[in-house]
């Protein structure tokens, strides 16, 4: 009997020896961190997004370095390796510039400016900051060591071929027509397939910007502020528009919040709750799902 109850025991701890490797070597994640800026974006009209981005301009914060735009941080991890970097402008001047020297009004929602996806160092220690004050909230996804693989083929062939150079534009990263930071993160979700209707639906901003308020550098198509400042509605379908779709780094955080606020406690929820310091995130098992083809769209 004495016999039976130890190789029992035995038997049970090797199997959990078993599943603790098994787990270490499928451990590859994807985390997308999202750092708000410091005052929300009002997308309601033109009036209200110009009136926003003047306050974000002139906040400034004692805790972290100031991110006008907000940002995404993408984390590629796999036991002691990580990846970590984000898409960034080299100069906001240049966007500045273009509002208020060149006049192009809400052009500069689609302009693409000079871009590079950032050092580790760098992100890292802005990272460290505002995990201590909860500025920041992360979704993780566990990924399959495939899909790992994949993700980092897709970066590096990003960067040779010069995307990471086009920030902003269309932000279509994947057909090289130029991408803010979200949009880089976003399409990594896309390419392992983990870009779920949920995120879609809450995390983006849709909104049609008349043509009217798109200028150029040609004389006869300049749009200064007051114009802007002065409409409070977007175009309506049949009027003369551009669509935009834009994924916004404040959306994203404060939906994981909520997701923790309202459903941390649901026996619905198809989250796993963590925390970084006194950041608060989410865990998605992604581990089934599959590389998307092609890496890059025309």
């Amino acid at each position: 009997m004495s016999y039976n109850l130890l190789y029992l025991k035995k038997t049970y701890l090797l199997l959990c020896v078993l599943l603790f490797f098994a787990f270490a070597v499928n451990g590859q994640t994807l985390t997308l961190y999202s750092l708000p800026p410091q005052h929300q974006y009002r997308w309601n009209s033109p009036h209200s997004l110009l009136v926003s981005t003047i306050r974000n301009y002139y906040s400034k914060s004692k805790k972290h370095p100031r991110r006008i735009l907000g940002h995404m941080v993408i984390e590629l991890k796999k036991d002691s390796s990580v990846y970590l970097t984000g898409m960034a402008s080299d100069e906001m001047t240049d966007l500045k510039s273009s509002i208020l020297k060149d006049k192009i009004g809400l052009g500069v929602l689609f302009k693409v400016i000079k871009g590079h996806l950032e050092e580790r160092t760098l992100v890292q220690n802005e990272l460290k900051l505002r995990t201590e004050y909860s500025s920041v909230a992360f979704i993780r996804f566990n990924i399959s060591d495939s899909a790992y693989n994949y993700l980092l083929a897709y970066i590096d062939s990003f960067k040779v071929k010069g995307y990471d150079k086009l920030y902003n534009g269309l932000n279509i990263p994947r057909a090289g027509k130029g991408c803010g930071c979200t949009a880089f993160g976003i399409s990594l979700l896309e390419l392992i397939n983990a870009l779920a209707p949920e995120y879609r639906d809450n995390w983006a901003v849709q909104v049609r910007v008349p043509q009217k308020l798109i200028g150029e550098s040609k004389p006869q198509k300049k749009v200064s502020l007051r114009r802007i400042f002065f409409t409070f509605k977007w175009a309506k379908e049949k009027q003369p528009n551009r669509q935009l779709t834009l994924y916004e780094p404040y959306l994203i955080y404060k939906w994981i919040n909520n997701i923790w606020d309202n459903e941390q406690y649901s026996s619905k929820s198809g989250y796993q709750y963590i925390t970084a310091g006194q950041a608060r995130g989410l865990v998605v098992d992604c581990r089934k799902c599959l590389p998307v083809l092609p890496m890059f769209t025309k």
